[in-house]
Formats: structure tokens, sequence, C-alpha cells
């Protein structure tokens, strides 16, 4: 009788180890995703705060060192918005790191029509805060 005690007891506890094996993977599994949630998060954070400043700043020095100079000799007209378009848009693309471009482009399927929004409605922040 002892050795089929002895027996019932090893196959219990195998079968407690293989469940409690189980939760343990489960449970490290769920673990793992989350720590890749909040990574993916972060990272989109930062390169979106990193393009938000960018286009943010390139639009106020555009503003700044060609806009303001056209509109006081009365010559900003609509080839020349188009100018300071591209020159913002150049700007922008050419501080952004190939990583932010790829990730933009991974987010937003075109990163140079989500560029272009973004620097549309900054321009128009901006004219609205004058």
């Amino acid at each position: 009788m002892a050795i089929t005690l002895t027996a019932a007891l090893e196959m219990f506890l195998t079968a407690l180890l293989v469940v409690l094996s189980k939760f343990i993977i489960s449970w490290f599994n769920a673990k793992i995703a989350e720590v890749k949630q909040k990574t993916q998060n972060e990272l989109l954070n930062k390169y979106l705060d990193m393009v938000n400043a960018t286009v943010e700043n390139c639009v106020i020095a555009t503003n700044q060192t060609y806009v303001e100079a056209l509109k006081n000799q009365n010559m900003f007209d609509a080839e020349a918005q188009k100018e300071a378009f591209k020159k913002t848009f150049e700007a922008v693309k050419s501080l952004l790191s190939e990583e932010a471009i790829a990730y933009l482009t991974e987010l937003s399927g075109d990163a140079d029509l989500y560029l272009s929004t973004l620097i549309e409605a900054e321009v128009n922040k901006n004219k609205g805060s004058k």
C-alpha cells in the first residue's frame, strides 16, 4: 500500500507541476506582451513628440526667415506660399531620422502625406495665434 500511495503522490505532484508550469508560462507570456506594448507605446510617443516638435520648429523658422520678409514687402502670394511649404517640408524631412520616417510610414501609410497635413495644421495654428 505504501508503494501505491507513493505512486499516487508522484502522479499528483507531476500533474500539479504540469498545471503550475502552464500557469507560469502563461503569466510570463502575458508580462512579455505587456512590456512589448508599453515599449511600442513609448516608441510611438517618442516619434510623435519628435515629429510634432520638428514640424513646429520648422514652421516657425520658415515664417521668421522667409514668410515675414515677403509679407513686409507685400510679396507673399500663392507662389510664395507654395515655396514656404516646400522649404518647411524639406527642412522637416532633412531633420527627421530614417527610423522616424519609416515609423511614420508604418503608422500612417504615407509619411509625406502625414507630414504635409501636420505642417498645414501647424501653419493654421500659427495664423490663429497672431
